[in-house]
Formats: structure tokens, sequence, C-alpha cells
């Protein structure tokens, strides 16, 4: 659909930049921005932004939404997971520890279709895995899915505010002349038609009357 759309379009306006484009470059710079200030990655709170703007604000309203329950529920499930393999002496036991991970990728699933909220599987998924995959020996796995809830959290707020204040504008329809032309040039061969039809009862009688001569 996409696709013909621009075929479509005049040639100047076939590299059309939409306001999609401008808040996701705006709403990343702003998330690198604020972490330059903080002295912290901002590449979980630039994917974030990414994730969440999308063609209208209702719809960039849900994926924040999606994004911020996903993170939630795969940090939680991330906490418990590590530190239960922790108690149980087989936190390091990397075949152990994947396969364990890999199920656990059920439940979570689950979760989130009981709650209704199929869009933040993936999302609780990959957070799960980061929280999980990513631990390493020293680390305290609370400490890193609260980094990873709140720059989540920078991201998606910074995504709402932007596709809040910088208004949508359509992208532009081709000109009306080119398609109404063949209509016009159309119309007047159904009019040259229409005497010939109005004609063709008409030669009837003459033949008719070369029977009576």
């Amino acid at each position: 659909m996409e696709r013909q759309t621009i075929q479509a379009l005049p040639p100047e306006h076939r590299h059309w930049i939409g306001m999609r484009i401008i808040k996701t470059v705006v709403a990343v710079f702003l998330c690198g921005l604020l972490a330059f200030f903080r002295e912290a990655s901002g590449f979980y709170s630039m994917i974030a932004a990414v994730v969440c703007i999308q063609n209208s604000a209702g719809k960039t309203i849900e994926s924040s939404v999606n994004r911020m329950t996903g993170t939630l529920i795969g940090g939680v499930a991330g906490v418990l997971v590590v530190y239960s393999l922790d108690t149980l002496n087989v936190l390091y036991i990397e075949l152990l520890r994947y396969a364990v991970l890999a199920v656990m990728l059920i439940p979570i699933i689950k979760l989130c279709l009981a709650i209704k909220k199929p869009g933040c599987a993936a999302m609780a998924c990959i957070v799960f895995l980061c929280v999980t995959v990513n631990h390493s020996i020293g680390d305290t796995p609370a400490i890193y899915s609260i980094d990873r809830l709140f720059e989540t959290l920078v991201g998606v707020a910074l995504a709402c505010g932007i596709d809040i204040l910088l208004p949508y504008q359509p992208m532009p329809s081709p000109p009306e002349e080119e398609n109404a032309a063949p209509e016009q040039e159309g119309q007047p061969q159904e009019e040259s038609a229409a005497p010939e039809r109005e004609g063709q009862p008409q030669d009837a009688p003459s033949g008719e009357a070369e029977e009576e001569k």
C-alpha cells in the first residue's frame, strides 16, 4: 500500500519526510542529550523512543503502555529467576540456565495474554532475557532491572511528549487533473456510440420498405 502511494505521488513529493520520521529523530536526540548530561547510556531510552513513536497519537500512547508493561513484567520475572538460580547455585551453569530461561518465556507470554496485553509480550521477553542473560558475577539484578525500567520510562515519556507537541501533517495527494483526464476523453466515445444505438431501430423500416418494393 505505501509503495503504491509513493509511486502515485508527483516527483517533487516522492522523497517526502513525514512527521513520524521527524518525531523519531527529535525524540532519539533528546534521549541522547539527556543521557549525556546524566553521564549514562541512552541506548535503552533511544530504543523505547523509536518503538513508541507511531503514525498517530493514540497508537503512540498504546505502544508506550505496552512498552512499559512489558518492561515491568520482564524485569520482575528476570529478577526472580536470577535470585532463584543463584539460591540453587546453578546461576553460572550456562546450558542449564539457558534451558530454564527458554522455558520461562512460556509463563511470561501467557501472563501478557491473561492481562489482555498481547502487544507487550515481545517486550517482556526481551527485558527478561536482558536481565538474565547479561547478568554477570557481581551484578545486582534488581538494580539492573530498575535502571532498565527508568531508561525505558525516559524514552517513553519523551516519545509521548514529542508526539503530542508536534502536529501530524498529511502526505500530499497526487493531482486530480491527471485522473480526471481519461474520464473526460471517454465521454465523447459514449456519446458517439449513443446515436449508433439509436440508429439501429431506424434501419428496420428501410428493410421492410425494400420487401414491399
